[in-house]
């Protein structure tokens, strides 16, 4: 298998501040937690005035991976699983939150759950990640 070099061009699609077409994401870290919030513009939807799904579980694999990167590790997606409980609609602001489930050596469960501010959860999500190593300290300010 070929050698990969993970590195931060700032074009990530979720949080990379210079792709223009990207979500922007800011994460709040509480040492446990992480958390961040996103209300989605038109052109993310799927059916009128819907989010597209696809856009929603990329927010809450980010913010999974975004916990284990706050903890150290380098990580990535091995497999994620989404549950879609509401529609979200355009425009409607939503907090997704991500916690540790579990940790095995370079394995992880994580679970994440969306939000909207009345209580009415979106989506849940759960991803096994493997830790590729120690986050690079160049990583590290992301």
């Amino acid at each position: 298998m070929k050698s990969v070099e993970f590195a931060d061009n700032s074009m990530c699609f979720a949080c990379g501040k210079k792709n223009a077409d990207g979500l922007h994401l800011e994460f709040d870290y509480t040492g446990k937690h992480v958390r961040t919030t996103v209300a989605f513009p038109k052109k993310f939807q799927g059916y009128g005035n819907i989010v597209h799904g696809g856009l929603i579980s990329t927010v809450l694999d980010e913010t999974m991976v975004t916990l284990l990167n706050r903890m150290g590790h380098l990580a990535v997606t091995a497999e994620l699983s989404v549950r879609f409980l509401s529609p979200l609609s355009v425009g409607q602001t939503v907090t997704v939150t991500a916690g540790l489930i579990e940790a095995r050596r370079r394995t992880f469960r994580v679970a994440a759950t969306a939000i909207l501010p009345d209580g009415t959860r979106i989506a849940t999500g759960e991803a096994r990640c493997v830790s590729m190593g120690p986050l690079p300290s160049d990583l590290a300010s992301s």
